[in-house]
């Protein structure tokens, strides 16, 4: 067989394939480059990119312009000429998001030798500036065990107050979205095994994962499961059903937290809303003010990308609050 010589083969990130096919170039760019915090980006990521790459591409065509020199004027008229699905103006997000990732790509263009002088996306960072940086919204410091004594010392005279106590818990016990909790099925518990989880389906961009049940909240969730099993639900295999015996309401759910949370006589200081998301994130912050390793807090929250969970280690000030596992 004859030997291929590898100064001949063709280099598939060279300047040369980058302009005879630029949409090829992109995609192999972007499926085996690694992104800032050093992970290669996933499927999902790698195909909107190259959606809106090809978008910019079209761009280009139209206008006649050449990836070797195309400055600045030209990449403001494809901003600001973004539209949405349904034919409205783009909003500054989608605009901001596109040039992020632009400046990336000219930069790359630069390093291989496709382009000459300084980046055409930089000088419009000051107008297109992005948006402040949300904190994710949580309980104060140490205020996650005062929520939970809070929720386990209201009184209990009927089925729906243990339904409640079991979910609340739950949730700020496993990381739940407000969503999962209210669909979660009891298939989807496992408490067979040391420790006991769940499993929870895959949903939009949330792929499928585990959850641990926190030791505080087992004991809340099988007085529930206890009591549910004498309740006349014919089969019903939600978990947290209404008193109509199906699913509850997003409403339902948000009201219970809220009435807590801004509860005077409860003393509890949430910040960035009084959402059952405030339980959710103050789950994750308290795993990792415990040490939990990033890559397993992750795949707890369903997380795709790693720089989201890192967001939640940044405002974690003091490792106390209720033990994590």
């Amino acid at each position: 067989m004859e030997q291929l010589s590898l100064i001949a083969l063709p280099r598939i990130d060279g300047a040369e394939h980058w302009l005879r096919s630029p949409a090829a170039a992109f995609e192999n760019w972007q499926r085996n480059t690694p992104h800032t915090e050093g992970f290669l980006y996933a499927a999902h990521s790698v195909r909107q990119h190259c959606a809106m790459w090809h978008g910019f591409i079209d761009f280009l065509g139209r206008q006649q312009l050449d990836l070797r020199s195309v400055q600045s004027d030209a990449l403001a008229r494809f901003l600001d000429g973004l539209q949405a699905k349904d034919g409205s103006s783009a909003k500054d997000s989608t605009r901001r998001r596109y040039l992020k990732l632009l400046a990336a790509t000219f930069d790359h263009l630069h390093a291989i030798g496709v382009r000459r002088g300084g980046n055409p996306c930089l000088v419009l960072f000051k107008y297109y500036r992005p948006a402040p940086v949300k904190s994710p919204g949580a309980l104060a410091a140490q205020e996650d065990d005062k929520f939970v004594a809070i929720v386990l010392g209201m009184a209990a005279t009927t089925w729906r107050d243990v339904r409640d106590q079991a979910m609340l818990i739950l949730i700020i016990g496993s990381g739940l979205y407000a969503t999962e909790a209210i669909s979660l099925q009891l298939q989807h518990l496992i408490l067979d095994t040391d420790p006991p989880y769940i499993i929870i389906d895959a949903h939009g961009k949330v792929p499928e994962r585990r959850a641990p049940i926190i030791a505080f909240a087992r004991a809340p969730l099988q007085r529930w499961l206890d009591l549910r099993a004498t309740l006349p639900l014919r089969g019903e295999q939600t978990v947290f059903v209404s008193g109509k015996g199906g699913k509850m309401l997003p409403a339902t759910l948000y009201r219970k937290v809220q009435a807590i949370l801004k509860d005077t006589d409860s003393n509890l200081r949430p910040r960035g809303g009084f959402g059952p998301q405030v339980l959710r994130n103050s789950f994750l912050m308290r795993q990792l003010a415990k040490d939990k390793p990033v890559d397993v807090v992750q795949q707890w929250a369903g997380h795709v990308e790693l720089k989201s969970t890192l967001r939640y280690r940044g405002l974690v000030v003091n490792p106390g609050g209720v033990e994590a596992e």
